[in-house]
């Protein structure tokens, strides 16, 4: 027989020991799959302004600040009828001297009208509104700018030209600009006065004093109105306030303790209301001093504190809301003044002023009161629950609404 090679006895063992050997270990499976971090899924709501970004208002700094410490009764303003300035500013360019020859309309509309007027001018006219007044007239006559002007009063709309584009867009809203005094207590009382006239859109540029809006010809008219009267008045009243809640440590505010704590004299007039009771105190009796008198018979919190300004024997109005960080229930009560100031030779001078408390739409309270210039307003006694919007409240019973109001006068200097 023959021997295998010495070269395969090697290979042979080692075959051998492959077979005795035990199997080699499965390897390890493999890492799971990285999961996605979980993301946060909100549902979609309603594209609106945010709440804090529409409670911005650049007046807010000079209205809700008042400045207890220096409470200066009479100031001057210089301000003239030049001082107010105001003027459209949507006009657009000044149309070409083209000369209108005898125009004339039976019951048309204004845009009729203005399309007759354009003819074979290569003005093309627009607008996207629809205009219900008819026009009649006969042989106008005279400058195209001139007739136009003429034409849209008349027809109670605006006109802005486009010189480059040849295209007159008619409506009947235009944007207007009011340049008051740049004097801030100025500016506040040209607000207010705006406001008071239903003025809602208003803008306010207070490096220059200047008020921009949007309105028909009826609120042309109301502004027009409101400034000559702005122009003539000499003197206007400025209306410090802070409206306290008040928690007593228990059953009521003593309010007869002011007598020992401020000093009779310190109380000049009482009356009560329809609810609550108004009462003319002396300067003394102020911010700091009513705080004082507070703290050790119960809870206050400063509701809301600013200013407004409003010329004589105007109503003011002093929404609580407007200078209020928290969304407490009494930020629906609006506090409304008109103030007659009767100079006086011997002194400084007496008011007569109404002072209305306004829920809503509804008044709860209302005084009439004479008091010395430099005197302050105190009204006390509002039942705090009774602005709560349901039959259950978080506001305890005895929890009441203090009013206090500082009068102030501004005269205004006109140029000789």
């Amino acid at each position: 027989m023959r021997k295998a090679p010495a070269i395969f006895l090697p290979l042979l063992l080692a075959a051998c020991d492959m077979f005795d050997a035990p199997p080699p270990p499965p390897p390890p499976p493999p890492p799971p799959p990285r999961s996605a971090p979980a993301v946060a899924m909100y549902d979609r709501n309603t594209p609106r302004t945010f709440e804090t970004a529409g409670k911005f208002n650049l007046s807010t700094p000079y209205r809700c600040s008042v400045d207890w410490s220096d409470q200066t009764i009479i100031s001057a303003q210089p301000a003239g009828a030049r001082d107010f300035q105001f003027e459209r500013i949507d006009s657009g360019d000044s149309l070409p001297d083209i000369k209108v020859e005898n125009l004339s309309a039976k019951d048309q509309t204004i845009d009729v009208v203005i399309r007759n007027l354009l003819k074979n001018t290569g003005i093309r006219l627009y607008y996207t509104e629809t205009f219900q007044q008819t026009l009649s007239f006969e042989g106008i006559s005279g400058n195209l700018g001139k007739v136009m002007e003429l034409v849209s009063s008349m027809g109670n709309v605006y006109y802005s030209y486009d010189n480059r584009a040849k295209k007159l867009t008619l409506r009947r809203w235009s944007r207007w600009s009011l340049k008051a005094p740049a004097a801030r207590d100025l500016v506040l009382a040209v607000e207010d006065a705006l406001r008071g006239a239903d003025l809602d859109d208003i803008t306010v540029d207070w490096s220059v004093g200047e008020i921009t809006f949007s309105g028909d010809t009826i609120t042309e008219q109301t502004v027009r109105d409101t400034i000559a009267r702005l122009t003539a008045e000499d003197i206007f009243v400025a209306f410090d306030m802070s409206v306290y809640r008040v928690e007593p440590k228990s059953g009521n505010i003593a309010w007869m303790d002011m007598l020992l704590a401020f000093n009779q004299d310190s109380v000049k007039l009482s009356q009560q209301g329809m609810i609550g009771r108004a009462l003319v105190v002396g300067e003394n009796v102020n911010h700091t001093s009513l705080n004082n008198f507070l703290a050790p018979r119960g809870k206050t919190t400063l509701i809301s504190s600013g200013t407004f300004i409003t010329p004589e024997r105007w109503q003011g109005r002093f929404d609580i809301g407007r200078c209020s960080k928290d969304p407490y229930i009494e930020t629906m009560l609006s506090v409304l003044s008109e103030t007659r100031f009767d100079p006086k030779k011997e002194g400084i001078g007496r008011l007569s002023s109404t002072v209305v408390l306004r829920s809503g739409r509804r008044d709860m309270a209302s005084y009439s009161m004479n008091l010395n210039l430099g005197d302050n307003i105190l009204i006390i006694g509002i039942p705090t629950q009774y602005f709560a919007g349901s039959n259950r409240t978080d506001v305890s019973p005895n929890t009441e609404l203090v009013v206090l109001i500082s009068p102030r006068i501004i005269r205004i200097e006109r140029p000789e």
